[in-house]
């Protein structure tokens, strides 16, 4: 990312002491081992020609189960014992001598990023962390020194950040990051954008920060601090201006920041000096120096879909990038190489797995031909990206087809290859996808072989999707899939003009988990369900279809209805025995996993 253009790289939030450690992949920077390491980073971004910081974290009340007391001995610390809305967990409200550790700690910590060479060391005082909770008149009741007044409240804040400053010395910046507003939508107000810019200038003030870095949110709603697709891009700008007019110091706006254009914007509008963007490049490591070259359109688009960069991380794994393979594995998956030998390669399927094939097989010079049996390339991630709510899906379609044209790769639409013909090639690709099948019942009911009795001939969700199968009026979806298969297909039918109500009768206990709590949109799609009117019967199992009613295994009709829709997963779609397959065709997976499949077998060829 440093060779890709970027001014300053940020390595993480990283914990400052062990009772606020969460994973193992996070960097212990209570411990001098550390620094070896972290002083090899700063010196290869350094030589990249960047700069390095790293933000100085404390969680609070919101630490992973496997650092609390019932674990290890260790004490979750707040400075009130407000439970954390992620794990329930009460904090010890922190006494003087906590407090005094802690300062400690932070100290001890910025100690160590100095002598690896960090140039600017962030405070993490957003959020419901630790130092953010302090700030807020909500979470913070203490009666002492600490509590009460916005004086009190930012002691702790500002005692921080004096230890931190003693260390920095003159030749490292001193920052904080912070929140515009906390947002509790179950209870409302009590830190909001009023009174965080009384806090920064209180900080500005008495000149302990060099900058000042904007986000937004808390762990009560964890979809605005890191926020999907379907939010407002640079949706922080406006208030960011407020910061940046009252603030003797620089300013830093992050937030859905993805274009050159909204990123040259915000600086050219004075609202803030600086823009920071995280997942904007975990997608395209290359973004600056792709905007300096002016190859905007080469840019490999952020979706905001929090699939690889957060989900994979609540998967205890490294984060990555759904659309870059090689994002968090670079030292495995290298740029592609030179191919020593030129070879025709045949593609057979323009979905993300042969997408991906082909762009990587192209790098590498070899001459590829991609074949699509539909009229346009994208297969189901397609689908999805025609759903409501998802149309920034289709930017990378959009960018996936121009690498192709810029590489030279012959794309043939509309033109079906069956398993038992051989294109003209040296090396076939099988990359065809998947088929509605009822495959996910049998994760409950393994003896349903054939499905649910009297589902015979109902549409699947994919053909909704598809349009090639019509709903009206009272719709019932079936689900047993889960997942965004099953939320595209209720959002997209319940937006459908001539559907008058939809209800959803679904398998899980909870519809749409895990997959929401991966990306963070578990609110914003339960409020979007509310709000169009989607009953949703969860933990509900039906047993039956018969006609326009279908009977649960509790013995309940439901109906009657005009249509019934099943979401009950798909099956591979068959390759020829021995044949090079990837992606859905292999077994159904994520899309992640069909850009994986598509980037490994590309390098290869």
């Amino acid at each position: 990312r440093a060779k890709g253009g970027a001014a300053m790289v940020g390595i993480e939030s990283a914990p400052i002491h062990p009772c606020t450690w969460q994973f193992a992949q996070q960097m212990r920077l209570w411990e001098d081992r550390v620094v070896p390491g972290l002083k090899a980073c700063a010196d290869a971004v350094h030589a990249a020609g960047s700069k390095v910081s790293i933000i100085l974290w404390h969680g609070g009340h919101n630490i992973s189960h496997y650092a609390t007391s019932q674990f290890n001995g260790l004490v979750p610390l707040a400075p009130s014992p407000v439970p954390s809305p992620v794990t329930g967990d009460v904090p010890k409200a922190m006494s003087r001598a906590d407090i005094a550790d802690m300062i400690a700690a932070y100290r001890a910590a910025a100690r160590r990023c100095v002598a690896a060479g960090i140039d600017c060391i962030e405070v993490q005082t957003s959020s419901d962390y630790l130092l953010g909770s302090f700030l807020s008149p909500k979470l913070n009741r203490r009666t002492d020194e600490y509590g009460g007044t916005l004086e009190n409240r930012a002691r702790f804040v500002v005692e921080v950040l004096q230890a931190v400053r003693a260390e920095a010395g003159p030749n490292t910046a001193v920052g904080v990051r912070t929140c515009i507003e906390h947002i509790i939508p179950s209870d409302p107000g009590g830190y909001g954008p009023a009174e965080s810019l009384a806090a920064m200038k209180h900080l500005d003030s008495r000149g302990l920060v060099d900058w000042v870095s904007l986000m937004t949110g808390s762990h009560w709603d964890f979809s605005e601090m890191i926020s999907p697709m379907n939010y407002p891009r640079a949706q922080l700008a406006e208030q960011a201006a407020a910061f940046k007019r009252a603030l003797s110091v620089p300013v830093i706006v992050a937030g859905r920041i993805r274009t050159p254009a909204e990123a040259e914007a915000i600086i050219a509008k004075g609202q803030a000096d600086v823009v920071a963007m995280a997942r904007t490049f975990i997608a395209e490591p290359d973004w600056g120096v792709k905007a300096i070259r002016g190859e905007v359109d080469r840019i490999r688009p952020c979706m905001s879909c929090n699939q690889g960069c957060l989900g994979i991380v609540h998967r205890a794994q490294p984060g990555g990038c759904v659309l870059n393979a090689a994002a968090g594995r670079e030292h495995e998956l290298t740029a592609p190489a030179r191919a020593t030998r030129s070879i025709r390669v045949a593609v057979i399927g323009g979905g993300p797995a042969g997408l991906e094939c082909a762009r990587i097989a192209a790098e590498r010079g070899q001459a590829v031909t991609l074949y699509e049996a539909d009229s346009k390339l994208g297969g189901a991630f397609r689908l999805a990206a025609e759903a409501p709510h998802r149309g920034e899906m289709k930017l990378p379609l959009a960018w996936w087809e121009r690498e192709l044209a810029r590489l030279g790769v012959s794309v043939n639409l509309d033109a079906r290859i069956d398993a038992g013909a051989q294109p003209p090639a040296d090396k076939v690709v099988w990359a065809i996808g998947a088929v509605p099948a009822p495959t996910m019942i049998w994760r409950t009911r393994p003896s349903l072989v054939n499905g649910i009795p009297g589902s015979a001939g109902l549409p699947h969700g994919r053909d909704v999707l598809a349009g090639r199968a019509q709903v009206r009026g009272r719709v019932l979806v079936v689900d047993e899939e889960g997942g965004w298969p099953a939320i595209s297909t209720v959002e997209t039918i319940a937006a459908r003009s001539g559907v008058t109500a939809v209800t959803l009768a679904s398998s899980a206990a909870v519809f749409g988990q895990p997959d929401l709590h991966f990306s963070e949109e578990t609110r914003p799609v339960a409020a979007r369900l509310k709000a169009a009117g989607v009953s949703v019967r969860a933990g509900t199992l039906i047993a039956r279809i018969d006609g326009a009613h279908a009977l649960t295994t509790g013995g309940e009709q439901l109906g009657p209805f005009d249509s019934i829709v099943l979401s009950t997963g798909a099956a591979s779609y068959p390759v020829p025995e021995g044949a090079l397959a990837i992606g859905d065709c292999v077994t159904p997976r994520t899309f992640w996993a069909a850009v994986q499949d598509g980037a490994r077998l590309g390098r290869m060829l």
